[in-house]
């Protein structure tokens, strides 16, 4: 009986070799139809995704800046037309003065300039700006030709639908505030609005 298993298993391989190596190799068929692309992976620097900021609040894109060429100015008053002075913007907007020093600094307007030499107060109406300067007693301060170079306007229009004048222009002002930013700043004013200095 041992026999007989041990030749059933000879038989057993021998058939199994035979099989696996019996017939020619024959051509390699076709290659099969291209399956479907596969889902895009998600987009990530060194392998990880970085977290979405918060959105920042809402801006106010409506702002205008009015640039004015003093240098020639002299005296003790100014007067300049500026047609985007209206009854609305006057009702309603805040407009920011600054005027630009020989001495490359820019003073905020109303306020005192060069260390307390002289004060500045404008004055607004529909298409002009008016300025006087005045010493720090109230008399009359006359400028010379080239003191001054520039003077900008700043408008912002007031993101509040108010008939109220007080309404509006303090929402823009508020704006400014409730941002930390200092009204009297030139520079900060700008940065905060995006605006070229």
């Amino acid at each position: 009986m041992k026999t007989t298993m041990k030749l059933l298993g000879l038989a057993f391989m021998t058939l199994s070799l035979t099989l696996t190596s019996c017939g020619k190799d024959g051509d390699d068929g076709l290659d099969g139809a291209m399956g479907p692309a596969g889902a895009q992976g998600i987009a990530g620097q060194d392998g990880t995704n970085g977290t979405n900021g918060e959105d920042g609040e809402d801006g106010n894109a409506n702002v205008k800046t009015i640039k004015i060429d003093a240098s020639a100015w002299e005296g003790s008053f100014e007067s300049v037309d500026v047609s985007e002075i209206t009854q609305p913007v006057l009702d309603n907007d805040a407009i920011l003065a600054y005027m630009l020093s020989q001495n490359s600094f820019y003073y905020a307007m109303p306020g005192t300039v060069d260390g307390g030499v002289y004060n500045t107060r404008p004055y607004y109406k529909v298409g002009k700006f008016y300025v006087n300067f005045n010493n720090l007693d109230g008399t009359n301060y006359s400028i010379s030709a080239g003191d001054i170079v520039e003077v900008k306007l700043i408008i912002i229009e007031s993101t509040e639908s108010s008939t109220s004048s007080k309404s509006g222009k303090s929402n823009a002002r508020s704006q400014l505030l409730n941002a930390g930013v200092d009204v009297n700043d030139y520079h900060a004013v700008m940065d905060y609005y995006g605006l070229n200095h």
